[in-house]
C-alpha cells in the first residue's frame, strides 16, 4: 500500500519501467555552434555565450514543434570525419552532437524516413553564424538537403 505522500515502490518502479522503455532516441549532428551555455541574458562581455545558447534553443523549440523533448545533456563539439556522420565530406570537421529522447516511437517518420519530418521541420529555420563553427556557410540557416547541408539526423540504435 502507498504512503499518504505518494506511490508505493513497485508502482513507480513499474511507471519508470514504462517511461523508459517507450521512448523513442535520436541524435543530430550539426555543423552550426549549438553550445549550451546557459546565457540567457544579454550582459557585457558575454554576447558570443548568449548566441551560442539562442542557437541552442532554436534546435529545442524546433525540435519541440512536435514532441515534448527530454535530453540528459547538452550538445556535444567534436572533431570528426563528416562522412562518418552523414555529411558528404571525408575531412575532419568539427560538429556538435546532440541527442534526445521522445515520448512516442516513430514520431518524425514520414515515406519510411524515420526523421523526414525533422528534415522538414528544419530546412532553412535562420540560426546565428560566426560563432565556433569551423565550416563556413553560404546562409545562416538550417540546410538538411545535399549539396550543403549542416544539420544531419539519426534513430540511436
Amino acid at each position: 500500500m502507498g504512503s499518504k505522500l505518494g506511490p508505493s515502490g513497485p508502482f513507480l518502479l513499474a511507471c519508470i519501467k514504462y517511461a523508459v522503455k517507450y521512448t523513442m532516441e535520436y541524435k543530430l549532428y550539426t555543423l552550426v555552434d549549438i553550445t549550451h551555455t546557459g546565457q540567457y541574458r544579454n550582459e557585457p562581455g558575454k554576447q558570443k555565450e548568449r548566441w551560442q545558447e539562442q542557437n541552442f534553443n532554436t534546435v529545442l523549440q524546433t525540435l519541440g514543434i512536435r514532441s515534448n523533448v527530454t535530453y540528459r545533456y547538452g550538445p556535444d563539439p567534436m572533431e570528426v570525419s563528416g562522412r562518418l556522420v552523414g555529411f558528404d565530406t571525408d575531412d575532419i570537421i568539427r560538429v556538435w552532437r546532440f541527442d534526445w529522447y521522445t515520448e512516442r516511437d516513430h514520431l518524425y517518420e514520414k515515406n519510411g524516413d524515420p526523421v523526414g519530418l525533422l528534415k522538414e521541420d528544419f530546412m532553412l529555420v535562420p540560426y546565428i553564424n560566426g560563432l565556433n563553427e569551423s565550416m563556413e556557410q553560404q546562409y545562416a540557416v538550417f540546410n538538411t538537403e545535399d549539396p550543403g547541408s549542416n544539420i544531419v539526423f539519426h534513430v540511436r540504435k
